[in-house]
C-alpha cells in the first residue's frame, strides 16, 4: 500500500468517526508516519548495517536508516563490547588500555530557520548556526518550501547532511530548483550527529562493522510505498485513528481501535517473526558465551543433538 491510500483511508476513518476536533491532512500525515516508524522500530525490527574501514576512534553514522538500535559491533569480524562513556577516561595513552570497547554519543544543537532557497542543493539561512560540513540536522516546522504537486515539504522531518556555506548559512542535497512554493516563515532544525567511539584507536585498516535495527525507508511522496508488511498497515491506521478519537474524547472507540493495531502486531510477532534470533534480548558477552566459532548457537541443555 502507498501513503496517499492510506491517508485516505485514515481520513474516512476520521469522518465515519464524527471526531469533532479539527484534523488536518498535515496532522493526519504527521500521525501516521510516526505510527509507521514506532511499528517498524517495534516489531519488524529490520537488520542494516555500517562499514567504516578508515582507522581512528570516531565514525558518524551516514546511512539515513540508522536508529541507534545497534545490536552487534564487530572489529576485523571480532565482538566489541559496549562500555558506558562514563567510565572512559580521557588523555590515556592507548598502550595503558588493554581492551577495546566502543560507546554512542550523539550531538544535539538546534536552532532558528529564517530563509530557505529554491534551488539545488537548497541554502538555509541560520544565523550562528555553529554546525560543520558533515554534520547531520532534522528540518521541522518550516512553512511554505514545498512540492505543489505533492504538497511534500521538501525539508521538514527529513535528516540531511550538512555542507557549511559561512557562519549563517548552510546547503543540503535537496534539489528545489522547480515546482516549489517559496519559502514562507518559521522553521527550526536540530542537530542529530550519530557517532560510534572506540575506547583505543584500532590498527591501521582494521573493518569496523556495525550492525543495527533500521528505521523503515522515508517517504518522498505521497505515491511511496509504505515500508511495512502488509498485515501491519493496518495497524498503523487503526493506531492513527485511535490517536484522533481520544483526543475527541471518545476514549472507548479510540481505545477499541488501538487494541486492534495492538492485538494486530502481536499476530505478525508470533507468526512472522517466533522463530527469528533476536539477539537484541541477548548482552553482548551472553551471545559471545553462548555461539560457537561458525556462529551457530550452542547445545546449551547438555543434551545430544
Amino acid at each position: 500500500m502507498r501513503y496517499q491510500e492510506a491517508y485516505e483511508l485514515v481520513d474516512a476513518g476520521v469522518v465515519a468517526g464524527g471526531i469533532e476536533i479539527p484534523v488536518s491532512h498535515n496532522l493526519i500525515e504527521i500521525y501516521f508516519d510516526q505510527s509507521v516508524n514506532d511499528i517498524a522500530m517495534r516489531s519488524v525490527k529490520k537488520k542494516d548495517f555500517q562499514s567504516f574501514s578508515s582507522g581512528g576512534k570516531e565514525h558518524v553514522f551516514t546511512k539515513s536508516n540508522y536508529s541507534g538500535q545497534i545490536y552487534k559491533v564487530e572489529l576485523d569480524q571480532k565482538d566489541v563490547p559496549f562500555v558506558d562513556e562514563s567510565a572512559v577516561i580521557s588523555n590515556v595513552d592507548d598502550d595503558d588500555i588493554s581492551n577495546i570497547g566502543y560507546y554512542i554519543k550523539t550531538d544535539f544543537s538546534t536552532g532558528s530557520i529564517t530563509g530557505v532557497s529554491s534551488a539545488s542543493p537548497s541554502v538555509v539561512t541560520s544565523t550562528s548556526h555553529g554546525l560543520s560540513t558533515g554534520d547531520f540536522v532534522v528540518f521541522s516546522e518550516i512553512k511554505g518550501h514545498y512540492t505543489t504537486a505533492s504538497k511534500i515539504s521538501h525539508l521538514n522531518s527529513k535528516r540531511l547532511v550538512v555542507t557549511k556555506v559561512d557562519d549563517n548559512s548552510f546547503s543540503v542535497a535537496v534539489d528545489s530548483s522547480s515546482g516549489t512554493t517559496a519559502y514562507s516563515s518559521g522553521g527550526v532544525w536540530q542537530e542529530d550527529t550519530h557517532k560510534i567511539l572506540l575506547t583505543k584507536n584500532p590498527d591501521a585498516s582494521t573493518p569496523l562493522k556495525v550492525y543495527y535495527y533500521a528505521k523503515p525507508e522515508q517517504k518522498s511522496s505521497m505515491s511511496s510505498r509504505i515500508d511495512l508488511p502488509e498485515q501491519l498497515i493496518p495497524a498503523a491506521i487503526h493506531n492513527t485513528l485511535g490517536h484522533f478519537l481520544n483526543l475527541g474524547g471518545n476514549l472507548q472507540v479510540g481505545s477499541g481501535h488501538m487494541g486492534l493495531a495492538k492485538k494486530l502486531e502481536q499476530e505478525y510477532i508470533e507468526t512472522s517473526r517466533a522463530k527469528e534470533p533476536m539477539p537484541h534480548l541477548i548482552p553482548n558477552p551472553m551471545q559471545v558465551f553462548v555461539t560457537t566459532e561458525n556462529g551457530s548457537i550452542n547445545n546449551l541443555t547438555g543434551a545430544d543433538d
